[in-house]
Order: structure tokens, then C-alpha cells, then sequence
């Protein structure tokens, strides 16, 4: 069997049910945004790590040291925040292509990371260094807490809750076609800026949880469609997303109607918005708009979790309900 026959997400479950946890401390393996640890009573742990390789993440030709530095720090502290947990510290392992990567590179993307860490409160821990042969490689793990009994999961998504995302979708998806293409016009700086120095959510992940407001969460990296089916699958419901509802911003309506065919598209499938797609109860809507007015920022009511549904369906602007495929990226399908 190949990769591309399992795909990406096949091939995590298949590690999942060949390797299963063991040990009581473990409350989370793998399976969410983040590993669940309980080290004492009352205490969480939260560890996350992801990679970001050369010409398969990004590309040097599109961004720079300081903002890949950024990126890389906050695609890991979005899934703590996924969690609803306070991130700590981080640590940072690259392989450098020494004969390629220039130490003023390497200096700015530095400064880029703990820019980020500084931000937010998190800590450069400690790391390894290696030759990368052809690809500049990065690999980040983010240490973070909660409190027992506020950590935020999948699995957690009832029968009737109501679906919300937080900012905008497709703005990411939208800024990477455009940095492909070498476009670049005044007003794009902040759909570009949504792929190359995402905003994660960390703030908002921790007053949700605070607060008791989510009963599942997950962040936005694959894609909403993508991600929502994770949801769905280990809460056991469906899903219903109203398109007409999709928080687009005003930059995106302009710019993809311009430069992208289907721009719903984008929004759905189109990935790296670092956003917050969280289920709740319909008594907890008063709540979630007065945290919206709070933060200055939008979250949208999208749409329904139901038992009714088999996988995730979709209201279209005619308001005809159509099933879709989770489609979203898969490295060892879309790589």
C-alpha cells in the first residue's frame, strides 16, 4: 500500500490504533491538537509539535527569515489554543542547508520566533541543530498548561450545538495564491500577511475555555471542511455550514473575485487560517457575542451539529442542502 492510497490522515489513525496509550497520566494521545498530560491534580500539561519543511510549507522566494520565524512559532501555539490552554515555552530543532542558508537568515528568523514568544509569554527552551542537506527544516514543540477539567477536545460536540468560527476564512488560502502568482497590489497586504505571519488565537482559545463556552474545538490549518470532519467524526454527529454565513473579509471579496474562480473554494477547503472552529450549546450564543464585542474581533455563527446528518453537509445561497467530500490538504495526496 502506498501513502497517497491512505492519505495523511489515514495514516495518523493508523498509528493511533497500533500504538494506543497506556499510561493513566496520558488523558490525550494522539488524536486532537495537543497531547493531554496530567502530572498532578489540578494541573494539565499540553505538548504540540509540528514541522514545517522547505518546498513543501513554504517557500524562500515568497517570504523571509523574521516572518517564517513567526509562522512557525504560531501554527504551534494556534493548537494550544485549540486546546484552551496557556502556552509556556517552545523548543526549536532545525536542519540548515549550511552551504545556502546565510547566518543574517538565520538571525532574523530568530528574531521573527521570539517576537512571537515575547507576545505572548512563551519561552525559547532549548533545541538541536543539524545539517539539512537540500531543504531547510523546522521542527517546533510548544509546552503549555490548563486546569483540570478546562481543556477543550474534539470529541466534545452535542446534538443541537451551534457551529462558530472565529476572524475570517480563505484570507491565507487567498494570499499564497496571490504570492505564487507575483502579484502584489496595495490593499493585499492584509490577505498576505494572513498566510505568511498568522495571528493565533491564543487569548481568545483561553477565554472559551474560561468561561465554559465550547463543548468541541479545533483549529483551522487543513482547512474548514477538513477540520470540521475531525470534529464530527469523534463527536460522533454531522454538520450543517451555511455558506451564506462564512465570515469573508472585505480584502478577500475584492481581491478573489479577481484572482480565483470559486472563492467559496477558499473558504472551505483552502487551509492556514489558524482559526478557532469551535461547537456549543444555543444557550451559550449571548455569551459568544458579548466575547466577539470583547475582543474586537468576529465570531460566526456558521452553522449546526445534528445526529440527523451523516458526515458534514452544506446550505447553499439558494438554500439547498448539498453533501460534500472534507476535503482539505493532505500532505502524502496534495504533497
Amino acid at each position: 500500500m502506498k501513502l497517497s492510497d491512505l492519505g495523511e490522515f489515514g495514516f495518523i489513525d493508523r498509528i493511533a490504533r497500533k500504538y494506543p496509550t497506556k499510561n493513566p497520566s496520558i488523558l490525550k494521545g494522539i488524536g486532537d491538537d495537543s497531547a493531554v498530560i496530567s502530572l498532578s491534580k489540578g494541573l494539565i500539561v499540553l505538548l504540540s509539535t509540528d514541522q514545517l519543511i522547505e518546498g513543501f510549507h513554504f517557500n524562500l522566494e515568497i517570504t523571509d527569515g523574521w516572518k517564517l520565524g513567526w509562522k512557525s512559532l504560531a501554527v504551534n501555539l494556534s493548537d494550544i489554543a485549540a486546546m484552551g490552554g496557556v502556552p509556556i515555552g517552545f523548543c526549536l530543532s532545525l536542519g540548515i542547508p549550511s552551504q545556502r542558508i546565510s547566518i543574517e537568515f538565520l538571525d532574523d528568523f530568530y528574531k521573527g520566533i521570539t517576537s512571537l514568544g515575547e507576545r505572548t509569554g512563551v519561552e525559547l527552551l532549548g533545541g538541536d541543530t543539524s545539517e539539512g542537506g537540500e531543504r531547510l527544516t523546522i521542527s517546533v514543540s510548544v509546552l503549555g498548561k490548563a486546569s483540570q477539567g478546562k481543556v477543550i477536545y474534539r470529541q466534545g460536540g452535542k446534538d443541537g450545538d451551534n457551529l462558530y468560527v472565529t476572524g475570517y476564512l480563505g484570507d491565507a488560502a487567498l494570499g499564497l495564491k496571490l504570492l505564487k502568482k507575483g502579484v502584489y497590489k496595495k490593499g493585499m497586504e492584509n490577505i498576505i500577511n494572513r498566510h505568511l505571519c498568522p495571528e493565533p488565537r491564543t487569548r481568545t482559545g483561553q477565554l472559551l475555555a474560561e468561561r465554559g463556552i465550547p463543548n468541541a474545538m479545533i483549529d483551522i490549518s487543513d482547512g474548514l471542511l477538513a477540520d470540521l470532519n475531525h470534529l464530527v467524526n469523534q463527536s460522533g454527529v454531522g454538520a450543517e455550514v451555511d455558506l451564506c454565513l462564512l465570515p469573508l473579509s472585505t480584502e478577500f471579496r475584492a481581491w478573489a473575485a479577481v484572482y480565483e474562480p470559486n472563492p467559496i473554494n477558499l473558504a472551505l477547503r483552502g487551509g492556514e487560517d489558524y482559526e478557532l472552529l469551535f461547537s456549543a450549546s444555543p444557550e451559550k450564543s449571548e455569551e459568544v457575542d458579548r466575547l466577539s464585542k470583547e475582543l474586537s474581533y468576529p465570531i460566526t455563527y456558521i452553522g449546526k451539529l445534528s445526529r440527523k446528518i451523516k458526515g458534514i453537509v452544506v446550505k447553499d445561497e439558494k438554500r439547498k442542502i448539498k453533501e460534500v467530500q472534507p476535503l482539505g490538504f493532505d500532505h502524502f495526496r496534495d504533497g
